[in-house]
């Protein structure tokens, strides 16, 4: 009986035991889960403490960094200042930021460098000094990376030239001229018209057309001379007392303004018809290709027949003629060519046109343009050397620019 409870006592004293032991083992387990938990949060809040301090850091690197740009630029702009370079310095003090210590002051600057810029040109225009301030014109074009001519820049700076195409009608007799934009090819190359109440106070109705296309030629004349070099300027038509005249091929050519608007109305249809059938050409053109062996092959020059190869024609005998005649630059007569404001020709036209050039000295057409930069518009060797490899101006190679400056005599 004593050894029954005894084994009875003992049994109840173990589960006792096991009891403890099981609620003890439960406690550690909770207490090292919730210091796993909490050492999570501590790190994820430590990583997130980190990445905001990254943040605020490179914010506050490129607040910096801003600050020492605008600082940069305002003093490279009162350098152009100095060397009365008004417009390079206008366009720079434009560029300080609001929260620069330079702002207010580069803004009373800017106002007055561009006002400045402005009187320096009305000055060379009427001194007649007109090359210059059409070279001031491009610089100025350059140095702002004007990409498009819209004949309404917020600057203003593409007054100038029919300003100066004004002047120049003025000096040839037109009474009251005023010039306008008649087609923009490309950023320096347009199409003028010129509107003026007569010629040497007379009506246009009143003299003979020997004595209009005199003068029509005595205009084009000019404008080839003091343009020559800096833009490529196409005058167009004489409009007086609604009727609208122009040389062609030697004879005058009278029409009204109906009959003008008529045949610029005509002019652009035959323009879209073309567009529309060369595109349907040469959606033709590719698709030969990709089913007779590609670019290139044998079968595609037969499917694209004569027309095709004419196209590579034409565009070569275009692109040797601004070679030669205007001594440009490989990549400037590509552009030219390209452009739906120019030429007009398919990038592979083009491309066959600049490769099969044999016979063009691009040194030398380098050096015919530095010539009339430096001899023609009084420019700096370094002026010179920056118009001819600008991606806005001549676009010729560096080396074909260094050749053209060393051989400046």
């Amino acid at each position: 009986m004593r050894r029954k409870i005894a084994k009875t006592v003992s049994s109840v004293l173990l589960c006792a035991a096991l009891l403890a032991g099981c609620s003890n083992g439960a406690s550690t387990a909770d207490s090292i889960v919730g210091s796993s938990v909490s050492a999570q949060q501590e790190s994820t809040a430590a990583i997130e403490a980190t990445s905001q301090e990254s943040i605020e850091s490179k914010a506050e690197q490129k607040r910096t960094d801003e600050l020492d740009e605008s600082a940069g630029k305002f003093k490279s702009a009162e350098n152009y200042q100095e060397s009365e370079e008004y417009f390079k310095a206008y366009a720079l003090y434009q560029k300080v930021t609001e929260d620069s210590s330079y702002y207010s002051e580069a803004q009373e600057r800017a106002e007055e460098m561009l006002k400045l810029y402005w009187e320096n040109q009305d000055k060379l225009i009427k001194q007649g000094e007109y090359q210059a301030a059409l070279t001031n014109t491009v610089q100025a074009m350059n140095f702002t990376n004007m990409t498009e001519f819209s004949g309404n820049d917020e600057n203003g700076l593409e007054s100038t030239i029919l300003t100066v195409a004004e002047e120049i009608a003025k000096s040839c007799g037109f009474n009251s001229p005023k010039a306008s934009w008649d087609e923009i090819y490309t950023l320096y190359k347009f199409k003028i018209n010129i509107d003026c109440s007569g010629i040497n106070g007379k009506n246009l109705t009143s003299l003979s057309k020997s004595e209009i296309a005199k003068k029509y030629d005595e205009l084009v004349a000019e404008y080839e001379s003091i343009y020559k070099g800096i833009f490529v300027l196409t005058f167009n038509e004489i409009h007086s007392s609604g009727k609208w005249y122009s040389v062609k091929d030697g004879s005058l050519l009278v029409r009204s303004d109906s009959e003008r608007a008529k045949a610029k109305q005509e002019a652009e249809q035959q323009a879209k018809q073309k567009e529309a059938s060369a595109s349907s050409t040469s959606s033709g053109t590719k698709k030969a290709e990709w089913t007779t062996g590609g670019p290139g092959s044998s079968s595609t020059k037969k499917s694209a027949g004569k027309s095709f190869n004419q196209e590579y024609q034409n565009a070569l005998t275009k692109g040797l003629s601004y070679a030669r005649n205007l001594h440009m630059s490989k990549k400037a007569i590509y552009d030219q060519l390209t452009s739906s404001y120019g030429e007009g020709f398919p990038a592979d036209a083009a491309q066959y046109a600049i490769d099969n050039m044999t016979g063009v000295d691009w040194n030398a057409n380098a050096l015919e343009k530095a010539k009339q930069y430096y001899y023609n518009m009084s420019m700096s060797k370094s002026a010179v050397y920056d118009q001819l490899t600008s991606e806005y101006g001549e676009q010729f190679t560096t080396s074909e620019a260094q050749y053209a400056i060393d051989h400046l005599n």
